[in-house]
């Protein structure tokens, strides 16, 4: 079993995300009044937020809530140009983004907390039914579709599907949480010195337990990651690869 390091030197994640989600009460309110709370409490912390309307939001409520695709859909975003952060909330759902370069888990916890408690205090909010922990890491230790750095064995019949262009989705049940692990290769992503492609591992870490109070949310969220960290390093990445990643330990 391979080792788990506290960080990478070359880190290949680029996105991690929180996310939770509710039920709108009453529906609509929620997504209208919420993003103007968090512009008003994060701007007093300091940030030089931007509150961006995105096109969503002019879809009608009655619309939403027909149809399922669209109920967890971001009506606003609040970004600062200059941070990694960047908040979505829409009527039933919210996220905090941490963009590269990664602040480390300790950074990216802390502004967790404090959204919770914005939520938790604007009383917009009580009940919370959903929440995880997001990573999506982008490899390009092998040429793709090569998914040599993953621990990963797949066949169709007699076909050795291992290196062919391939995207598949697995949910992996653990004690009070469930992994859901999407891998695509190759994919191309683009950054600001060009595109590059590689292969995606896209890794989701649900809370199963009964998410009542925001209290309880946010006693979860240390146990997600270190679930979904140990996950990552000791089923999913090669012990080759984390060595080419240069880990510290």
């Amino acid at each position: 079993m391979n080792r788990i390091p506290k960080r990478l030197n070359k880190e290949p994640l680029i996105e991690a995300i929180w996310q939770v989600q509710f039920d709108p009460t009453p529906p609509g309110r929620i997504g209208d009044l919420l993003p103007g709370i968090l512009f008003a409490a994060l701007r007093n912390q300091g940030a030089n937020l931007q509150l961006q309307r995105l096109p969503s939001a002019d879809l009608p409520a009655v619309v939403v809530l027909s149809d399922p695709n669209l109920r967890h859909v971001a009506k606003y975003r609040l970004e600062d140009k200059s941070s990694p952060f960047m908040y979505q909330v829409g009527d039933q759902i919210m996220t905090l983004n941490c963009r590269r370069p990664y602040s480390g888990w300790g950074l990216f916890r802390e502004n967790v907390l404090s959204l919770i408690k914005i939520v938790e205090d604007s009383g917009l909010v009580r009940a919370p039914s959903r929440h995880s922990l997001r990573y999506i890491d982008f490899l390009t230790l092998e040429p793709p579709p090569s998914l040599s750095s993953l621990q990963i064995s797949l066949k169709l019949g007699a076909f050795d599907v291992q290196s062919l262009p391939m995207q598949t989705r697995i949910e992996i049940p653990d004690v009070n949480c469930t992994h859901v692990v999407q891998v695509a290769t190759p994919a191309q992503v683009g950054f600001p010195e060009g595109a590059t492609v590689g292969a995606i591992v896209d890794l989701e870490t649900l809370s199963t337990g009964s998410v009542i109070t925001w209290s309880a949310i946010a006693g979860q969220i240390d146990y997600l990651h270190d679930r979904s960290k140990a996950l990552f390093f000791e089923n999913i990445l090669t012990e080759q690869a984390i060595s080419r990643m240069e880990p510290e330990y």
